[in-house]
Order: C-alpha cells, then structure tokens, then sequence
C-alpha cells in the first residue's frame, strides 16, 4: 500500500497515519519506494493547522476507484474537553472515515478510535465526572463510533469502576505463562510451542519458571505489595501432566504472600488435555476459576481450525468442571471462524449457555500475519465482517437477556469486521485479573516467556514494561531473571518523586 503523509503538524507522527490506515486496509503492507501500481490501495494525507483549527483532506484508492474525504474543526464543539493532539487526530480521522466510508460503502463499528482499549477511554472521561450520556455522545458524534459500540463500551466501564472501587494503590496480580500446545490453531501466531521439539523443553522450562516464581514473590514481599490474583495460562496450562501440575500449584502455595488473594484462575483450554485429576489437583490446590474453551461446538468448523478435540469431549470436561465445584468456569467462543454460519455460531453459544457457564468471552477472528490461515485463504482479513459483526450483535442481544452482562472488552489488530473481544458474566463472577490487565490499574507481575511485566504507579500516570523472551529456548537462555534491578528501580523513583 503507497500512503503519502503530508502533516503539517508537529501533534501526529508517521505510525499514527499508518495504524490509521490498517482500520480500513488490514494486511496491507507499507512501499516505501514510492511506486504505484493501478488499482493498488493507496492513501494520501494532507493535514494542517489553520488559523481557525485544524483541516485535513484524505484521499484513499482501491480496485480502481478514488474518493476523498475532508473535515475542518474550525467552529467545532466537541463534548469534552480537547488538547490540540485531539482536535488534529479528530479532523484526521473525521476525513479518513468520509473517504473510506464512499470507497468501501460501510461504516468502521469503532470509528477512527486505535488502540486495543476503547473502554480505558470511557472510562476515563466517568472517572472525570462526565455523564455515561455525554461520554456516549464523545464516542458517536467526535470519534465515529457506531451507538451500539458507544453503549457497550460505557456499560462496560461503568461496570468495571464498580469492580476496582475498592482496589488498593498497593494491589497487584500474578501471571504465569505456560506457552506450550498441543497443536497449533490454524488462525494463531502466539507465542506458543506444539512440535515434539520444543515441548522437549518443558521440563527444563518449569524449572525455570519455578525459579523465577520464587523470586517474583519475594519481590512482591519485599515491596510491601498486597497480592490480589493469581491467572496460569497460554498457551494451554493443561498441557502439564498430572506431577508437573502438582508441581508447580504446590511451589505456588508455598510462595504465595497469602491472605488477600481474592482469586485464582487457570486457563486449562482446550477440552483435549483436561482430565477429571488435572481439575481435582486444581480445586484441591486452591484453583477457583478454570476455563474450558471450545471455539466452537460445529465440528467441521474444529476441523478447519485445526482443534483435535470433539464436540463430545468439550461437553465432558465442562460437565467435568462443573461437577468439581469451581466457583467460575468459563468459556470462550470465537465469531468469525472459517466456515461458521450464523446458524452455527447461534448453536455453539445456546450450548455454552445451556451448559451453565458463568463466564462466557465472546472473541472475534483476528488472524495473525505469521498463523497458517493467513497463507491457505484469501480475503481473512475482512474489515466489513459482515458474518462476524452479526454474531457477537447476536450475542451481545442474548447473553444480555439471559443475564450475563459485558465486565472486559478489548481489541486486536486486523480483528474480522473491526469488531472486539468481550467477556460477559453473571454477577459476581467476574475476573478481576482481565481487568487489571486490559485497564493496565495496578501492577501485574509475569514469569515465563512471552509475559510482560507492568509495574503502574499508584496514581496510575506511569507505567514500565518489562518483556521477557519470546520463545521457550530464549527464555532458558536468558541470564537476567525476573529482571529485580529495573523493578525495584521503578518503585524507589516513584518513592524519590513523593519524598
């Protein structure tokens, strides 16, 4: 894709255009050579400030066509209050949306908003003492979002101010990366290992993890932090056997800074590697929310997927799960799949339902550029997702009526119809960890490869990253541990910056 940027701002750079573009041309790749090719994508920028605000003309070509958008903010009235980085973002994306709007003949469901976390921006503006109308009124009017999303993502941050309303500024999670599988899913380029080679490794890479486990903890003591959920997960957990879980769920209550752990969540997967003792030592060992996650219950849509498991297995082990009296079991279900219908995915969601899972997490395809289903289809990157847009409306219409209400949501690059992931729950059984997480609210610690450590300061206006080896192999290879120097250099700063 050829993208001509002439901004004549110093308030957006180059990336901020190009993340733009991707709403409308997902999988497109960037010349830099400056060609054309007739009938290419191609999208041309020019965006200035003026006297009287901002003005920018788009112009965006496709299949031989060309159609040009322009907005200007000059006398513009926007519902909240706007630094001059929003206002020139607001006459980009107001333009972009017009000319993609006459080439592609749909509107994006999200407008021009970027980034994974459309709810942290709801959120927020509540958190500030604007009413959830005028936050809905920012989302439709100022950024383009459709109103059903708008609803949505108000509704869920609403719901998750009252989940982190008695969070402590001392608060903190723990996550432990298992990034290993049995086989890898046709749509997914995780981090996640699944040739006989690399899980050869595991026995050497827990007792990594367990080392690093250790450490993290006696960080976490150290530091005087209140340790509030623990989440295992992938990869697929369940992978381990029955004494590597022993294993590692033992090594955790003895190192564990007990007493304010308020959950514990293990991300067991797929319904292959789950057996009626796997789910004992869990509950036995303090385990309280499990997921069993299905995708879907068609069985050639499994087959395309590359799932090895049955529709008859899934029902086993949630029925499994459900009968060893975990207080939440989850399920997950994709919309999107290659090959679903309306009528099947309508089908997989009555089944989760009728099963009784308390938490049901809603995803939409996003295809990876390195995943196989990237290379034996055409046209899996889908902006319109006409399919997957009507099934997670379907769900959000269902679930709703039955109960479950929206506590996360996030987003994912070249997600199917620009749609989202949600988690729904019955009352009460929400996860705290996907929401410290996705709202990044406190600190979580990670171990394992392909973990990301957050360490948030208490008026959450920092944040440090720190990320550890992608892979298995790099990981054993990596000298540096948890990384304790730059964790404990982040908290004695934000000591210096209170003294």
């Amino acid at each position: 894709m050829k993208v001509v940027i002439d901004n004549r701002t110093p308030y957006l750079n180059d990336f901020y255009f190009r993340t733009l573009c991707m709403l409308y041309f997902p999988g497109e790749k960037f010349r830099e050579d400056g060609a054309e090719t007739d009938g290419a994508p191609a999208a041309r920028f020019l965006l200035e400030e003026r006297a009287d605000g901002f003005f920018c003309r788009t112009e965006l070509s496709a299949g031989g066509r060309t159609e040009v958008g322009c907005f200007s903010t000059a006398g513009y009235r926007p519902f909240v209050e706007m630094t001059a980085s929003d206002f020139a973002s607001l006459a980009l994306g107001k333009a972009y949306l017009e000319a993609g709007r006459k080439l592609f003949g749909f509107s994006l469901p999200w407008g021009y908003l970027l980034g994974l976390r459309p709810v942290k921006r709801a959120k927020y503006y509540l958190d500030r003492g604007y009413s959830p109308e005028t936050v809905g009124k920012l989302f439709t009017e100022d950024y383009g979002v459709l109103p059903e999303k708008a609803s949505l993502a108000v509704e869920t941050a609403r719901i998750e101010i009252d989940m982190l309303r008695d969070t402590r500024p001392d608060d903190c999670a723990l996550y432990l990366s298992i990034p290993f599988c049995p086989t890898r899913c046709a749509y997914c380029s995780f981090v996640s290992c699944a040739t006989p080679r690399l899980l050869s490794l595991l026995p050497a890479y827990l007792e990594r993890l367990h080392a690093d486990v250790r450490d993290t903890c006696r960080v976490i003591r150290e530091l005087g932090m209140r340790l509030t959920s623990v989440y295992i997960g992938g990869g697929t957990p369940s992978i381990l056997s029955e004494m590597q879980l022993r294993e590692l769920l033992s090594l955790l209550e003895r190192e564990l800074p007990g007493g304010d752990i308020r959950e514990f969540s293990f991300e067991a997967g797929r319904p292959d590697t789950i057996t009626a003792e796997k789910l004992h030592i869990l509950k036995a060992s303090g385990v309280r929310r499990v997921s069993v996650n299905p995708q879907t219950t068609d069985p050639e849509v499994l087959r395309r997927i590359g799932r090895q498991h049955s529709v008859d297995a899934f029902f086993s082990a949630a029925e499994c799960a459900m009968r060893e009296g975990f207080d939440v079991v989850n399920a997950d279900l994709i919309a999107g799949l290659p090959g679903d219908t309306r009528e099947t995915f309508e089908k997989s969601l009555s089944d989760v339902m009728r099963i009784g899972f308390e938490n049901i997490t809603v995803h939409t395809l996003s295809v990876k550029k390195a995943a196989p289903l990237r290379f034996s289809a055409d046209g899996v990157y889908d902006p319109a997702g006409e399919l997957a847009r009507s099934c997670v409306a379907y769900a959000r219409r269902t679930l709703g009526a039955g109960g479950w209400f929206p506590y996360y949501l996030y987003r994912q690059k070249n997600i199917v119809g620009n749609a989202e992931n949600v988690g729904y729950a019955k009352k009460g059984t929400e996860n705290l960890y996907n929401v410290l997480m996705m709202e990044e609210y406190s600190t979580v610690f990670a171990c394992g490869a392909g973990a990301i450590t957050k360490l948030v300061s208490p008026e959450r206006n920092e944040i440090c990253r720190i990320a550890f080896p992608k892979y298995p192999y790099e990981y054993l290879d990596a000298s540096d541990g948890i990384r304790e120097p730059e964790i404990r250099r982040f908290f004695a700063s934000l000591q210096e910056k209170k003294g």
